[in-house]
């Protein structure tokens, strides 16, 4: 393991120990319809237990038993293809191969036990998945680009973190990264496909996350981030630009820094958000699923989600893709830090 000091966007500074995967196994590859085929299985499963319920007479053995199995495969899946450990594994040769550190440790759920009243009003100990402090303190930071926004976004899955210096501009970064199981099978066209010419029902969705120091302190908190789709007519209040288009598909808003302070506000973001600022953000929507960015002072906040479906998102696509979508994240964030600056 190596363990190296690095800026952070939230502690100023982090001790980062980038883990060793010297040796470690990459699990067995399963074709795609075997990893789909679980997930609905265990779904009718559960439906014909819960009809068993009330129509027989006598406990559904055989349905409880089968719905057990077919959620068990869920588990076995990953297991047998090593979905953590192959994850841990190609990201920490990512950082390598930049000169960066990973590591996914601050993010890991924990399970503990803890005191939660029953629906007799007493207490008992139950086991219960608990958030990290690490993803607490970066949700409560920047709320809008991960949280879900009702009706605008759907947050953020964060489970791994890279720290380093940008290619580009020698400056130091932060990138977290995350991924979740998708199932589009019923979807669109649209979400059957990614923007990589894979095709099929079955993807990971991606979030992608980071902060990066730019070259003058703002003294503002400016936020564009997805448009709620109920935000028409009078409920739609925030911050204008001269760009329909832009204003449709984002939402504008701000605050100064500094209490008791004068700034316009509302002019110093605009001064951000220039025609080409606002068009390179309408561009990268036309790329990614979802972008948004945040001006915290001096730190640039950038988030982008993308998808990978069909043969993309095995295991081995992924490892094969990955690099170059960090790569399309670090290019999109510095299209939009140039204006910023």
């Amino acid at each position: 393991m190596s363990t190296r000091r690095h800026w952070d966007p939230f502690d100023g500074e982090i001790v980062v120990e980038t883990p060793d995967i010297s040796g470690s196994r990459k699990g067995i590859a399963l074709p795609i319809w075997l990893k789909r085929l679980p997930l609905p299985a265990a779904l009718l499963a559960l439906m014909w237990t819960l009809a068993a319920g009330f129509v027989g007479s006598s406990f559904p053995f055989v349905p409880v038993a089968v719905t057990t199995f077919a959620f068990g495969a869920i588990f076995l899946v990953d297991a047998l293809e090593n979905v953590d450990g192959r994850r841990t594994h190609r990201r920490v040769r990512i950082a390598q191969d930049k000169g960066w550190s990973y590591t996914g440790k601050f993010l890991e759920w924990q399970i503990e036990r803890m005191p939660l009243r029953d629906s007799d009003g007493n207490y008992e100990r139950r086991s219960q998945r608990v958030k990290p402090p690490r993803l607490r303190k970066i949700e409560a930071h920047i709320p809008e680009l991960t949280k879900v926004q009702a009706g605008s976004f759907m947050g953020a899955r964060l489970d791994g973190e890279f720290w380093g210096e940008s290619a580009q501009d020698g400056l130091p970064l932060w990138i977290a990264v995350g991924a979740m199981q998708m199932e589009a099978g019923l979807g669109t066209r649209g979400m059957r496909r990614d923007a990589r010419g894979g095709r099929g029902g079955y993807g990971q969705f991606f979030s992608v996350l980071g902060a990066y120091r730019i070259d003058r302190k703002t003294g503002i908190r400016a936020v564009v981030r997805p448009e709620n789709i109920v935000n028409k007519g009078p409920l739609d209040r925030d911050i204008k630009t001269e760009s329909i288009q832009f204003n449709e598909r984002f939402h504008i808003s701000g605050r100064c820094l500094s209490a008791g302070s004068e700034t316009d506000v509302s002019r110093e973001i605009l001064q951000i958000l220039t025609p080409a600022t606002q068009a390179t953000m309408l561009d990268l929507l036309t790329r990614f699923h979802t972008v948004g960015f945040i001006v915290a002072d001096d730190v640039l906040f950038f988030m982008a989600q993308d998808k990978l479906v069909g043969e993309n998102a095995s295991e081995g696509g992924i490892d094969r893709l990955l690099p170059g979508m960090l790569e399309e994240f670090e290019a999109a964030k510095l299209s939009i830090k140039r204006y910023v600056e």
